[in-house]
């Protein structure tokens, strides 16, 4: 299978919930050897993706108040190279990241696959439409463009990331958080690392690799680190069961509790579009 980057051949790293991870022989990127489009995108970002489970979430709703001081913190670290703007925020689920950015003064749209995702940001004021950026078509253009957790899910991330260059104004920024392959956590445990639950997740990333592929669109990295992120009791328990399977020391943990996320197993970075 061709690389979705480069377009050269991959070789198999190993296989990951029956899935082949190929790794790219000219670029380095890995990514999950399936042929998906839009109907992937239906079918695995449907309703149960937010409330059933496994690699998704077993509540996202109740994760809203968390996610939205997430848009705020990110908001503040954008505070250092721009005033609040126009947004698009890819991957908004039901907007409360969008919510976020909003309450520091910025203003714009949510992009979401789901339609109960986008119908729950409707009622609450926030707006967000249904659509993947894959396919999305727009004749506005905005100061920045978001993707928090969603550059993992891409299935097609060259046409994706040359869309959000175009939806971006001259000196427009693009703000990106996802997994870092690179982490000591993805080299310690390997093909058992978390996050290789494909079909959900089907790029892997790592820092360098992420910049060096953006630079070769126009983009230039200008700020970067390690996110501060929480995760309910019951969504760390959901994660582990389908990297794990049912083990009775899950219950242990308390769904209702926060837990901080591995910092280290994520990284967020800032571009600047030349």
């Amino acid at each position: 299978m061709s690389c979705p980057l480069c377009n050269a051949s991959s070789e198999l790293a190993f296989i990951a919930k029956g899935v082949d991870v190929l790794d790219c022989t000219l670029c380095g990127h890995r990514f999950a050897g399936l042929a998906a489009d839009e109907q992937h995108v239906a079918t695995v970002y449907a309703d149960e993706y937010f409330t059933g489970g496994g690699a998704g979430y077993t509540d996202y709703a109740g994760e809203g108040e968390m996610l939205r001081r997430r848009g705020r913190d990110y908001a503040a670290k954008l505070a250092r190279h721009a005033k609040p703007g126009r947004m698009l925020d890819v991957g908004a689920a039901a907007g409360y990241i969008l919510e976020g950015f909003v309450d520091e003064d910025w203003s714009g749209m949510g992009l979401e696959p789901n339609a109960a995702m986008a119908t729950l940001a409707q009622k609450r004021g926030v707006d967000v439409r249904q659509g993947s950026l894959e396919a999305f078509a727009s004749d506005e253009q905005f100061d920045l463009v978001s993707m928090i957790q969603v550059a993992a899910h891409f299935y097609d991330p060259r046409t994706a990331f040359n869309k959000a260059f175009e939806l971006l104004k001259p000196g427009g920024m693009l703000l990106v958080e996802t997994w870092n392959r690179g982490s000591i956590s993805a080299r310690v445990f390997g093909k058992n690392w978390h996050e290789y639950s494909p079909p959900s997740v089907l790029n892997w990333w790592t820092k360098d690799g992420l910049t060096t592929f953006l630079s070769q669109i126009g983009f230039e990295r200008i700020d970067g680190g390690r996110p501060s992120k929480k995760i309910s009791g019951g969504h760390v328990r959901s994660l582990l069961k389908y990297r794990l399977g049912d083990n009775f020391l899950l219950k242990l943990i308390p769904e209702k509790i926060n837990f901080p996320y591995p910092s280290e197993d994520l990284f967020w970075a800032l571009y600047k579009k030349n």
